[in-house]
């Protein structure tokens, strides 16, 4: 434990490897379970946005958060919701995900050799400040990918985080990505998954009162953001949402013939969190195909690489395009996910843990405009040719 609240905690980070596999799965139930009794003290009701939040602290906290450099991102939540003199739990879900920024803490206090009694304020303050400036951006950068990239705090995230890598590059701190990973617990994870999954599925379908009423209404959703999945179908058909998308990401890993390790534990979960929240099989199952299939013909990349298999679990994250614009268009959405996820990690500096909702937020908002466009074009034609017909009747 102490080796994971002492490292600096950028990309990649195992904490499997860096700690233990036993103080990996402390930390991340620690963090879990703070984040549930906060959630219970501000008195939120658990709908979509509120599991998708959880369930990324969750998985998050095995390759990035931790005790210590989680707190004043929410302490600085807390601020602004005082300053705009506002109830913290219309900002304690945007907190919860700019936790995304807490290897900027850890790296500002252990990465840059300065003596801890600079460090450690320096790392609070600057975490305080992340935390005050997230709310208003958050709400304002949902505008820039118009709720295709499901991870909106993560594009917001990766802003603010290359922001930061830029000021301290200029003042001659070198901050380069880590691949600090685990190979020895493939089987124990891979037990975990697969026993999580199917009791959330069993879970959810007593819930759902013995039936799979509900799933059907999921899947005939785009995802765009908003889409509560617990408004439209309720509590038991999301869980069996969540379990069987939990079921398919483990699927995905093992034809892709990679290693389970702490970041691909972090990033199943995160996904399944937004199974409440805009993620099913059908609008993601695209993304997932494509994103195998450009590292299957990529002369760079292999399909069993960490990196590559983040990619295309986290890059689920614009399901909503192939739910709302087709399946061909979800396709060409992962391909160029994969071509730009592994470029940006160099902006940040590995100090964004949502690197792919980083990634995810520029291929919508380049998609988004040309897609509408290709739309608004053919409604044109097909006005057109119904005039026309009406007219060769007359």
């Amino acid at each position: 434990m102490s080796r994971i609240l002492t490292s600096p905690s950028n990309l990649l980070t195992d904490y499997i490897e860096l700690g233990t596999f036993g103080s990996a799965f402390v930390n991340s139930g620690l963090l879990t379970l703070i984040s549930v009794l906060l959630a219970k003290k501000e008195k939120i009701p658990i709908n979509g946005p509120m599991i998708a939040a959880l369930f990324t602290v969750s998985g998050c906290s095995f390759f990035g958060k931790n005790l210590y450099n989680s707190i004043p991102i929410i302490i600085g939540g807390l601020f602004y919701a005082k300053i705009v003199k506002k109830p913290f739990s219309q900002f304690i879900v945007v907190s919860l995900f700019g936790s995304a920024l807490s290897p900027i803490i850890s790296y500002l206090t252990f990465g840059i050799s300065l003596p801890l009694i600079y460090s450690i304020p320096l790392g609070y303050l600057v975490g305080i400040f992340i935390g005050l400036i997230l709310p208003p951006l958050a709400s304002h950068i949902l505008t820039f990918h118009q709720g295709f990239s499901l991870y909106n705090v993560g594009f917001t995230s990766g802003l603010i985080a290359m922001m930061f890598t830029g000021i301290l590059r200029m003042f001659g701190w070198k901050i380069e990505g880590k691949n600090l990973v685990s190979t020895a617990y493939h089987i124990r994870l891979l037990f975990f998954l697969i026993f999580l999954f199917i009791l959330m599925f069993l879970v959810g379908f007593f819930v759902n009162h013995r039936s799979l009423n509900g799933l059907k209404e999921i899947s005939k959703t785009s995802g765009k953001l908003i889409t509560d999945f617990i408004s439209i179908a309720g509590v038991g058909a999301t869980m069996m949402n969540m379990a069987l998308m939990g079921l398919l990401l483990v699927g995905y890993t093992q034809v892709s013939k990679t290693t389970l390790n702490g970041p691909i534990v972090g990033a199943i979960l995160s996904a399944v969190g937004f199974s409440a929240f805009g993620n099913h099989l059908f609008n993601s199952l695209p993304l997932l195909i494509s994103v195998y299939l450009t590292a299957l013909w990529s002369s760079v990349f292999e399909v069993s690489q960490t990196t590559v298999v983040l990619a295309g679990i986290f890059g689920t994250s614009l399901a909503p395009i192939a739910g709302y614009y087709g399946i061909t268009f979800g396709l060409i959405a992962g391909f160029l996910h994969m071509s730009l996820v592994t470029n940006v990690s160099y902006l940040h500096g590995g100090l964004n843990l949502y690197n792919n909702g980083f990634s995810t937020g520029f291929v919508a908002a380049v998609m988004v405009p040309l897609l509408d466009n290709i739309l608004q074009i053919r409604k044109v034609k097909q006005h057109a040719r119904k005039r026309q017909g009406y007219a060769n009747y007359r």
